[in-house]
């Protein structure tokens, strides 16, 4: 936090007696202070000794006290302006309030009131950079968290860039382990709501019974139980967001009053009487198709209007192949933290497996497999650590284990024991480069000294 010594007040008023005054004070208070006795010169000294905060007198000669606030503002938004205004002249002072003054105080000038605004003021543009800090800590934690580059991806981020600061509905479609609601946390943090609360809550997870309690709150009497006035959701997410997840499988009857709410802005609480304003911006998500849900008879129209405002799809994991070392790698690193484990790497097969393996819980599956991999393997990750029904079930036909052992081996020509060693040497090779290329084909063939079609033709017939 900057110091009096450092911080520096610019005064702009005609009245010489009050620049002087002012200067006094404040620079017995440790500030240093420079004066401006128009708005011309006001604007040129602010553009010269770049203040921390200004003192503003309303009236006059020339350009007037509001055109300068305006046109500073303009130039410095952060900037701190205290308006100095006569007793008689308060509705002027409320209009530069609106154009973004800080606060105004009335002539004749009051020291010890001057004194208290002064650090009122630098108190609160402490607190807005401390605000804006923790933002950007939020914002960076959250990124963090997602794992992209995949064209897919990109265009999904690329939308979100456009509208997470705009306070609009949007609906959040994918698979289940897509990662919607960490989409839904990013959309969050980027947004001017980042400070407010992010208040989620599944429609899947409740009974029927308790889903409109949850959403609205009630109040004490409301049902059996109801010892104590709660409030719902809604009430918990004012000035933030809520995430509504799993939104196809609201009840009928709830749809209408989220419905009601989403349009009116203002709810009652089960049991109350009062309305209740709300300040809140909706995000939903949904595994399922909600057109089917339409025709159907389960899904209201007016709902899924109201919703989808922006609609954002999810690839599934399976359309992301350029993300899997990239997936693999954060997940490694996390579990290897989290468990105070030395996991270097996984085995070119198990990639080989990640590349074939059709992943129907997506993302939240491959975290899951990771996790007990790294648990159970020490220095690398073979298929041996991988669950065995995910093995079964997709394992490619080149991985699986042979049904039975033979007793000893039989005696092959060394013509083909040395074609299946080339062949091993060749395939293990090609995948090495192509992972450390991130399966970019042109970049491998120039590392592997062989034109595209050759290298095409070897990764046809090796299986890769």
């Amino acid at each position: 936090m900057s110091t009096p010594a450092t911080q520096k007040i610019l005064i702009v008023d005609d009245e010489p007696e009050i620049c002087w005054i002012v200067k006094k004070v404040l620079s017995e208070q440790g500030y240093t202070v420079h004066t401006a006795f128009n708005g011309e010169q006001g604007m040129q000294m602010a553009g010269s000794v770049n203040p921390d905060l200004v003192f503003l007198d309303l009236k006059l000669p020339g350009i007037d006290g509001l055109e300068v606030l305006r046109r500073l503002k303009d130039q410095h938004r952060e900037l701190l302006v205290v308006i100095l205004s006569a007793f008689d002249d308060v509705t002027a002072a409320v209009r530069a309030m609106k154009l973004g003054a800080y606060d105004y105080i009335s002539k004749p000038l009051n020291v010890d009131e001057m004194l208290i605004t002064l650090k009122n003021a630098f108190k609160t543009s402490q607190l807005m950079d401390e605000v804006d800090y923790l933002k950007q800590q939020i914002a960076k934690r959250n990124e963090s968290r997602l794992i992209w580059s995949c064209p897919a991806m990109q265009r999904v981020m690329d939308i979100i860039e456009r509208i997470a600061r705009y306070d609009v509905t949007v609906l959040i479609r994918g698979e289940s382990g897509t990662g919607k609601e960490l989409i839904a946390e990013y959309i969050h943090a980027h947004s001017p709501r980042a400070s407010h609360p992010l208040i989620s809550i599944d429609c899947s997870a409740l009974p029927e019974n308790l889903v409109e309690s949850e959403l609205f709150g009630y109040e004490r009497g409301a049902f059996t139980g109801a010892n104590d006035s709660k409030p719902g959701r809604f009430e918990l997410a004012q000035g933030g967001t809520l995430f509504l997840d799993e939104i196809g499988n609201l009840p009928q009857a709830i749809q209408i009053k989220l419905l009601r709410v989403l349009q009116e802005r203002r709810l009652q609480r089960l049991g109350g009487q009062r309305e209740i304003e709300i300040d809140v911006r909706v995000l939903a998500a949904t595994n399922t198709s909600l057109e089917a849900g339409m025709g159907q008879g389960t899904f209201r129209e007016d709902l899924y209007h109201r919703l989808n405002e922006f609609t954002l799809n999810l690839p599934p994991l399976r359309e992301r192949g350029e993300e899997l070392e990239l997936l693999t790698d954060h997940f490694l690193k996390r579990f290897n933290r989290q468990f105070n484990k030395t996991v270097e790497r996984v085995a070119p097969e198990v990639m080989d497996f990640f590349r074939h393996y059709h992943w129907p819980g997506n993302v939240r599956e491959m975290m899951n497999v990771l996790k007990r991999a790294v648990v159970m393997a020490n220095g690398i990750i073979t298929l041996s650590h991988l669950p065995p029904d995910a093995l079964q079930r997709t394992k490619p036909e080149a991985l699986r284990e042979p049904a039975f052992a033979e007793p000893r081996p039989a005696i092959r020509p060394l013509k083909e024991v040395c074609q299946e060693v080339t062949r091993q040497v060749e395939r293990e090779t090609i995948s090495r480069v192509l992972q450390e290329t991130r399966w970019n084909k042109v970049q491998t063939a120039r590392l592997l000294k062989i034109n595209y079609k050759t290298l095409f033709n070897k990764m046809r017939e090796l299986g890769i």
